[in-house]
């Protein structure tokens, strides 16, 4: 009776938690947002040139840093629905060799800065899984962004995708 009390504790507890995380991602998300797009804005001089290259890098760093940190809040607000089983995948056909060269895109300008080189060992051929791609293209990103981030300045990150066979006996 004890155990069973324990356990719908820590399950409630869990809920909150849950929510709390849900609330102060969505709080976040709405600031963050305008931040995003204001600055889209200013970076594709909508309202006209901007005449200083150093409002240009400015712009692009704070567009850079609210993609960034809203991709740490949509992390956040996974883990929590993976911790509580509430995570729900969105099976695909996805063509992991696209979204490895589309990754390495997009971490590539952290990597400039970093000075880091990034590299790829990837056939020719697509590769295609049954997955969620974006919950792979979020790790990936994370993993690289990761790797960049620990990387020493010259050095080298490789992403290196094969495929294993595996024969019916």
């Amino acid at each position: 009776l004890e155990l069973a009390a324990q356990a719908a504790a820590a399950e409630a507890e869990n809920e909150n938690k849950s929510q709390f995380l849900a609330s102060i991602s969505h709080e976040l998300r709405t600031p963050l947002n305008a931040i995003i797009g204001f600055s889209e804005i200013i970076r594709n001089e909508t309202m006209g040139p901007l005449q200083n290259d150093q409002y240009k890098d400015y712009i692009r760093d704070i567009h850079n840093s609210g993609v960034h940190l809203l991709s740490l809040i949509n992390d956040i607000l996974d883990y929590s629905k993976a911790e509580a089983g509430k995570l729900d995948l969105i099976l695909e056909e996805v063509d992991i060799t696209k979204l490895i060269h589309a990754s390495m895109r997009l971490i590539t300008p952290r990597a400039e800065i970093a000075r880091v080189q990034l590299s790829t060992e990837v056939p020719s051929e697509h590769y295609v899984l049954t997955t969620d791609g974006k919950k792979v293209k979020q790790i990936l990103l994370n993993l690289l962004s990761n790797s960049v981030k620990f990387t020493p300045e010259g050095g080298t990150v490789k992403v290196t995708l094969w495929q294993n066979v595996v024969e019916n006996s």
